[in-house]
């Protein structure tokens, strides 16, 4: 899962939590989605290089504002993991409206809109995840200096209301009245959350929700939810010629 950037003969590691997506530098030939990801100005786009052994930064990170070509630069904050090991992060937050491509040494991303549109942003949901510890996972970090970090990822989609099912785990016994009484019991819904819309949604979308699924926390509009059982992405034809993924 890692995706690796050359950068003067130095190899860092681009977390796969990343919310962004920086495509292979070399992949040129895929069809290219419709789909443009959204923020909010609000949400912090966490972006996270992990780098082993090197003793100096990554290059700096480019934002560009593909409307008027204007480009900010931004510098990494280092926090040390171990003796040879250093996370390198920056944390997007409060950028003005537009829509961006970022660039690490000679990796682009996939471009990304920030809006204040609420029309825009009512038919997508916002998935924030961290771990309970730094110890599960190594290309990603979680807790850096004693804070919880999350991870803000806005995707289209949402939740259907055909899609909920209600269960009950529970316990019974008879009495000699031949009564039924619970011993205990507990409730669940579960709910099935579609992502994409008319214009189809990239697979690394459905790559990176599997992921984030994996965590301890993971907040889909500000409530908790875990993972039901073993449950993975499916694709699924919303429209004719066009995907979505459950």
């Amino acid at each position: 899962g890692y995706h690796n950037i050359q950068y003067h003969r130095k190899m860092y590691r681009l977390s796969p939590f990343t919310p962004i997506f920086f495509s292979p530098s070399g992949d040129r030939h895929g069809v290219k989605p419709k789909c443009v990801q959204v923020f909010s100005e609000t949400d912090r786009i966490l972006i996270q290089v992990i780098a082993t052994g090197e003793s100096s930064a990554p290059p700096n990170l480019i934002v560009r504002d593909t409307m008027n070509g204007y480009e900010s630069e931004y510098t990494w904050k280092a926090w040390a993991m171990n003796t040879n090991t250093t996370l390198y992060f920056i944390e997007l937050q409060g950028m003005s409206d537009g829509i961006y491509i970022a660039f690490i040494g000679n990796r682009t991303s996939e471009a990304f809109a920030i809006t204040a549109e609420e029309s825009v942003l009512q038919d997508t949901v916002l998935l924030q995840y961290s771990n309970a510890d730094n110890r599960q996972r190594n290309d990603a970090v979680f807790w850096i200096d004693g804070m919880q970090r999350f991870f803000d990822f806005r995707i289209p989609g949402g939740f259907k209301d055909d899609n909920w099912t209600f269960n009950a785990n529970n316990e019974q016994f008879t009495t000699s009245e031949n009564d039924k009484i619970d011993l205990y019991c507990q409730e669940s819904t579960v709910k099935a959350l579609t992502i994409g819309n008319i214009d189809g949604c990239p697979v690394w979308f459905a790559d990176l929700v599997n992921r984030l699924l994996s965590c301890n926390y993971v907040y889909i509009d500000k409530v908790r939810y875990a993972r039901n059982e073993s449950e993975v992405p499916e694709m699924n034809a919303e429209v004719e010629g066009l995907k979505s993924y459950i």
